[in-house]
């Protein structure tokens, strides 16, 4: 399934949008990496879009910002999550997460996020979390 533009409507691109700038936002300043996935039928779609924030300058790819919007989209209509992970000047990485459903997203705990990590999709079973890395709970987004 292709989505584009023509396939929108405005309230779609609006809210793809402002679900953008609100992780955007609630990244903070350093550099991030912004993970966005969308998955049906079996089938997942994903993005990764690193970015950069320094005060109110955000510094990041405009194919990127417009290629995260479509998954988005899909992402909030056929189910999907988005995962913020930034890195630190000690050289750890925060993980947090969010649930995309209807063009919301609705934040998971430290826990949830963990699980989320630390279980194979495949099989159920647990997995060793990744060295470096904390699982913080999502801040609910300002959009």
């Amino acid at each position: 399934m292709t989505i584009t533009s023509h396939d929108r409507t405005p309230y779609e691109i609006e809210r793809a949008a402002a679900l953008l700038m609100g992780f955007l936002d609630a990244a903070g300043d350093g550099c991030h990496v912004l993970i966005i996935a969308a998955s049906a039928n079996g089938d997942g779609l994903s993005i990764t879009v690193p970015f950069h924030n320094d005060g109110d300058t955000t510094d990041l790819d405009p194919d990127d910002a417009l290629e995260a919007m479509e998954i988005l989209t899909l992402a909030a209509m056929v189910g999907g999550g988005a995962v913020l992970r930034t890195n630190l000047a000690d050289h750890t990485t925060e993980a947090r997460g969010w649930k995309l459903v209807e063009f919301y997203a609705k934040p998971l705990s430290a826990a949830q996020i963990f699980n989320a990590y630390c279980t194979d999709a495949a099989t159920g079973e647990l997995i060793p979390p990744e060295w470096g890395v904390e699982y913080v709970a999502a801040p609910r987004l300002t959009v």
